[in-house]
């Protein structure tokens, strides 16, 4: 009987060691990279993203402390001579042209635009507290100043605060849709435009940043400049 264990005892361990020994010729099936993305990883194409906008070219306006992204083609540097009025000077910006109107026996372009400047003395501003009327203000004056060559209803879509580089600001939204577009020749429809009204902090005037982006070449970038807004410190 001791001798029939043995062999059995023997037997059993042969198979075990056989068993193993395959095992250990299994391949390991490693795990998908896409699985395998840490915390770290995660935070490292955040801030790859963050630092290709960052490099993006930027407008920058030495004399309200303001800088906003330059859009790619065709838009370019400059804030269109056409929009400096008594009322209105801009000391930097960018501006792309939309097309050509015709206004009585006199052509000219049409420009998609984002451009900046301090506050003019016509608007009385003395604080924070002034940011939300100043700023629907200066939205009710571009009006006649800039649109009224055109026939075209206004529509304010947002009216709020923001914070510009952790400055209080103001920020107004608004579309100008032209119901004679087609008989008058326009290329476009309706034009997106924005007003943000920005506080620089005690003995500084404001800063005024406005833009205005007809439909055909793309309103989208209304969000694109805004959020791109920066205040010197």
């Amino acid at each position: 009987m001791l001798w029939l264990l043995t062999v059995i005892t023997t037997g059993v361990l042969v198979l075990i060691a056989g068993f193993v020994k395959e095992i250990s010729k299994t391949p390991v099936v490693a795990r998908p990279a896409a699985l395998s993305v840490t915390a770290h990883t995660r935070h490292a194409i955040v801030a790859a993203s963050s630092t290709a906008a960052s490099k993006a070219p930027r407008v920058a306006d030495g004399s309200s402390g303001l800088s906003y992204q330059l859009l790619a083609s065709p838009w370019r540097r400059g804030c269109p001579g056409v929009l400096e009025t008594p009322m209105f000077s801009w000391t930097a910006g960018e501006n792309a042209v939309a097309g050509r109107i015709s206004l009585g026996a006199t052509m000219f372009d049409w420009h998609g635009n984002a451009c900046s400047g301090q506050l003019r003395q016509q608007f009385a501003y003395s604080g924070p507290g002034d940011l939300e009327p100043v700023a629907m203000g200066i939205t009710d004056a571009v009006e006649p100043a800039y649109y009224a060559g055109l026939r075209h209803d206004r529509t304010i879509e947002t009216s709020s605060a923001i914070r510009v580089s952790g400055h209080p600001a103001w920020m107004v939204t608004f579309l100008m849709t032209y119901p004679d577009a087609a008989s008058e020749g326009l290329a476009w429809t309706s034009e997106a435009g924005a007003v943000v009204l920005v506080d620089r902090g005690a003995g500084q005037a404001p800063a005024v940043f406005y833009a205005s982006v007809p439909s055909n070449l793309g309103t989208s970038d209304i969000s694109t400049l805004v959020s791109s807004l920066r205040l010197n410190r």
